[in-house]
């Protein structure tokens, strides 16, 4: 059998120690399991946090009944809950995979994730085209930073692209319009009114769409 750390071993203890306090020794034995299962010890964290029952057993704040029961870093504890939350509301249905058949995204990947939504720095359809990967394949933090970096600069080559094409179509609607001014005399009156109308129209809408990608 493998040598406990000494993390490990004082997680034993405590367990043994509280044995009367289900609630506190649940969290110990999720906590112990951390590697294998952290949706698991995610969860209770956030219950913990929002009961405030590291109060009842005896801590001053939720970071220190992390570190000092737990031997949980804030960051991680934290990365935990929010991860945790952000599976609850965007994508409840990966928190009933067991983990072994179904693979479970790392927590870093998760938060990822959940960084990349709130920045919205890549198109609705393009961001849950990967996270519909991340949650299909083993997707590494790693490897989901070079997905959103390569999408980015797809996204952007392609309003760039966007761009050069509106620009194009201003130029020429003014070169025509300039014919037209030039045609005016040969062409009805309601006619050559209604299309130079119409050129004015789409040049200003197309300014103002330019303007606001800018922005």
């Amino acid at each position: 059998m493998a040598k406990r750390s000494r993390a490990e071993q004082d997680i034993q203890r405590r367990m043994a120690d509280h044995a009367d306090d289900p609630e506190r020794v649940d969290v110990l034995e999720r906590a112990g399991r951390f590697k294998r299962s952290w949706v698991e010890l995610g969860e209770v964290l956030a219950d913990v946090r929002g009961r405030d029952s590291y109060d009842r057993w005896g801590f001053s704040s939720f970071n220190e009944y992390c570190r000092a029961e737990l031997h949980l870093r804030k960051a991680t504890a934290d990365k935990l809950t929010a991860s945790f939350g952000y599976l609850t509301e965007h994508a409840p249905h990966i928190l009933k995979r067991d983990g072994v058949t179904e693979q479970i995204p790392h927590p870093d990947t998760v938060s990822a994730l959940a960084k990349a939504r709130e920045t919205k720095g890549l198109p609705g359809q393009m961001f849950e085209a990967i996270q519909a990967d991340v949650f299909s394949q083993d997707v590494s933090p790693s490897s989901l930073a070079r997905k959103f970096k390569e999408a980015i600069g797809e996204s952007e080559t392609k309003q760039q692209g966007e761009g050069r094409k509106a620009q194009r179509a201003v130029t020429l609607a003014r070169r025509l319009a300039d014919l037209l001014a030039d045609l005016q005399r040969s062409l009805p009156n309601t006619l050559a009114a209604d299309v130079e109308e119409q050129l004015g129209r789409l040049i200003s809408y197309l300014n103002e769409e330019a303007q606001k990608k800018r922005r």
